[in-house]
């Protein structure tokens, strides 16, 4: 191979052919099927309370399941297996992740699970889009740069150990998102890949990294929507609580008699 070669593999755009296109939507629609089971397990679990009194059982199972997808052979005889047993891992996950949306649900925050999911798709649609578009060399120097910096950042994290501050808690929770969103593009970079050497792509594998990483951003994102509202209440609590202290200091009372013949003694009070 000469020097001209091993250059033009990292600038050549990407030239998704009918059987690349073919092989990716399996990828991404056993992902979409991943996504509808995940939502029914959330809503199963919202509806019979009693699943969530057996969320360790059910993280046992949902691992179990997920190394048993990555155990079994991606053969086309064990697809419809390995199928169910991804689609039962995503129902598990669904009914542990109803755990963490209940209280939100319970208080009135509905609109941080609508904005988390949404904000995950947009996310996570435009990372992949963005990916599958743009050329090795642009994806090879953005991803030697997202890593470089996070890498040199994530020492922060320590920080919180010591130091366990509101800032650096949020700081932590943005590096962590940025890592997800950059497994995105690492996960989407090598399923191209293997279908541009002519492979064929295992479609629950695949999915099943894909529905890990998008899981990874909601949760992050439901964490940071959490804390920035509770700091918005707490702050705001904390003026109103101030502005009640100066209303009373600035309020005195003197009070003094005042003489009444009719009624003996009165009292009158002057602000």
């Amino acid at each position: 191979m000469t020097e001209g070669n091993i250059f033009s593999i990292f600038s050549e755009t990407e030239n998704l052919g009918p059987r690349v296109q073919r092989q990716l939507l399996d990828v991404y629609l056993t992902l979409t099927l991943n996504m509808a089971c995940c939502i029914f397990g959330c809503y199963v679990a919202s509806r019979v309370p009693a699943l969530g009194d057996y969320g360790l059982f059910t993280f046992i199972a949902a691992a179990a399941g997920a190394m048993a997808i990555y155990l079994m052979a991606p053969i086309k005889q064990n697809l419809q297996k390995r199928c169910v047993i991804l689609w039962s891992v995503s129902w598990l996950v669904g009914t542990l992740l109803q755990n963490a949306i209940e209280p939100l649900m319970y208080y009135g925050d509905e609109a941080i699970v609508y904005t988390a999911l949404g904000s995950t798709l947009t996310l996570f649609a435009s990372f992949s889009i963005a990916t599958m578009i743009s050329s090795r060399r642009r994806v090879i120097y953005l991803l030697g740069a997202a890593t470089f910096t996070i890498a040199s950042l994530s020492w922060v994290s320590l920080l919180t150990f010591f130091y366990p501050t509101r800032m650096l808690n949020s700081f932590v929770l943005l590096i962590g998102l940025a890592t997800a969103c950059i497994s995105v593009v690492v996960h989407t970079r090598n399923i191209l890949d293997e279908a541009r050497m002519g492979g064929d792509l295992d479609p629950v594998t695949h999915s099943l990294q894909l529905f890990g990483d998008a899981l990874t951003i909601f949760i992050r994102l439901i964490v940071l929507l959490s804390n920035e509202k509770r700091r918005r209440e707490e702050d705001g609590n904390g003026k109103h609580n101030k502005q009640r202290q100066r209303g009373r200091s600035g309020c005195r009372f003197k009070a003094h008699p005042s003489p009444d013949t009719s009624f003996g003694k009165t009292w009158s009070i002057n602000f």
